[in-house]
C-alpha cells in the first residue's frame, strides 16, 4: 500500500513538472513529449543568444541578458547589435521552435499555439514563403484546431500587401489621369489595402473578437486615412474592386468595409476546438524548407497521445461586445501578431504615386 502511495505521488510530482510554459504553451504537458519540447526549446534559445552576441555588430551578452533575449527591447536598447542581425537570429530561433514542435508537439500542429508559432516566422524572417511553413494554416475542420485559422489572415494580408505595390504602378491606370488625380489614386490603392485587411479579418473568422487578430490598428489607418481624411472619401473615387483588390492573386476580398459600414464584431477568444491527433500528421519523418534550406524532423513518443482538449488561450471576455474596442482603442497586447507583424506601412507602396502623395 504503502509502495502504490509513492508510485501514485511520484506520477503526480512528474505530471506537475511537464506542466509548465514552453513557447506558447501555458501548459505544455498536452504535448506527445512534452519534456523534448522543453529541451528543444531551451536548445533554441541557447542558440539564439550566441548567434546574438557572436555575430551582432557590438554583440554584448549583458544586453541579452537584461532583455532576456527579447528583440523588441534588444533593438531599444542596444541599437548598435543591429535590427537587421537581430531579425536573422530570431528568424533562425522560430524556424529551430518549428522544428521543436514538429518534433515533440505534433499532436497540437494545428493548435493555436502552433499557428502563433508559424507567424513568428511571418514577422521576422525576410520574404518567407509562407506556404513553406509546415501545418499552417491549418486544413478546414481540423482535428485540435484552432477557433480561427488566422494563418489564412497572414497569408491574405501578404497578397494585399503584394498588390498594395502592384496598384501604385500601374502604368496603365496612372497614363489614364490627371496630375490632380493622381494623388487621390495613390491614396485609395493605400486605403484598399487597409479596408481588404479589414476585411479579411472580420471574413475568415467572423466569430472572434476581432480586436484579439489585431483588428484596431486597420480600422485606425482606415479611419484616418492618409491626410486625416477617411479612406471612404478615396474608395468612393477609385472602387477597390477596379483597382485589382478583389482578385484571387490580391487576396480575393469581395467585401470592403469601412468604419461606418462593419458586420457584428465577434466575440469568442481564441480557442483550441478539442479532440485526438492520434498519430503524426506528416509521418514519423518528414522535411520542410525555409528558404533553401531543408530542415529533418523525426517525431519522438509516438505512443503518448495527449487529448486535445477545448482550451481558450487568449483574447477578450466572450460575453462581451468588442465593437467600441475595435474602432476606438489600440489593440490588446494578447492579440496575434497581425497588427505588428503583418503591417502594411503605407511607403510600401512606391513609383510615381508615392512621390505624389507624400511630396518627395
Amino acid at each position: 500500500m504503502a509502495f502504490k502511495l509513492f508510485l501514485l505521488l511520484s506520477l503526480a510530482a512528474s505530471r506537475i513538472v511537464l506542466a509548465e510554459k514552453v513557447g506558447y504553451f501555458d501548459d505544455s504537458s498536452v504535448c506527445a513529449d512534452p519534456k523534448g519540447l522543453k529541451t528543444c526549446y531551451e536548445d533554441a534559445d541557447t542558440r539564439y543568444a550566441s548567434c546574438i552576441n557572436n555575430n551582432c555588430a557590438g554583440g554584448d551578452p549583458a544586453c541579452y541578458k537584461a532583455c532576456n533575449g527579447d528583440s523588441s527591447c534588444m533593438a531599444s536598447q542596444c541599437p548598435n547589435l543591429g535590427i537587421d542581425c537581430i531579425n536573422v537570429c530570431e528568424c533562425i530561433k522560430n524556424a529551430n521552435e518549428i522544428d521543436c514542435m514538429a518534433e515533440s508537439c505534433w499532436n497540437q500542429v494545428y493548435s493555436c499555439e502552433y499557428q502563433k508559432t508559424g507567424e513568428n516566422l511571418v514577422n521576422f524572417c525576410p520574404k518567407v514563403d509562407l506556404e513553406q511553413i509546415p501545418f499552417w494554416p491549418f486544413p478546414g475542420n481540423a482535428t485540435g484546431g484552432c477557433s480561427c485559422n488566422f494563418a489564412k489572415i497572414d497569408l491574405k494580408a501578404t497578397q494585399i500587401n503584394n498588390h498594395l505595390t502592384t496598384c501604385g504602378n500601374d502604368e496603365k491606370a496612372l497614363e489614364q489621369l490627371t496630375a490632380d488625380e493622381l494623388s487621390d489614386y495613390g491614396r485609395a490603392c493605400i486605403c484598399c489595402s487597409y479596408s481588404a485587411i479589414v476585411s479579411t479579418i472580420w471574413d475568415e473568422c467572423p466569430n472572434t473578437d476581432p480586436a484579439v487578430l489585431g483588428a484596431d490598428y486597420w480600422l485606425g489607418q482606415l479611419k484616418d486615412g492618409e491626410d486625416g481624411e477617411a479612406c471612404s472619401t478615396y474608395m468612393e473615387k477609385f472602387p477597390c474592386k477596379k483597382l485589382g483588390f478583389g482578385d484571387e492573386v490580391a487576396g480575393g476580398t469581395d467585401t470592403f468595409y469601412t468604419p461606418d459600414n462593419l458586420p457584428k464584431n465577434g466575440t469568442e477568444k481564441l480557442y483550441n476546438t478539442g479532440g485526438v491527433v492520434s498519430s503524426p500528421v506528416s509521418g514519423a519523418t518528414f522535411t520542410w524548407t525555409l528558404g533553401t534550406i531543408a530542415r529533418a524532423i523525426t517525431v519522438s513518443s509516438t505512443d503518448n497521445v495527449v487529448t486535445a482538449t477545448a482550451t481558450t488561450t487568449t483574447g477578450s471576455d466572450s460575453s462581451g461586445s468588442s465593437q467600441s474596442a475595435a474602432t476606438e482603442t489600440g489593440a490588446s497586447a494578447t492579440s496575434t501578431g497581425l497588427a505588428a507583424g503583418c503591417e502594411i506601412p503605407a511607403l510600401a507602396i512606391v513609383g510615381p504615386v508615392l512621390a505624389i502623395v507624400y511630396g518627395l
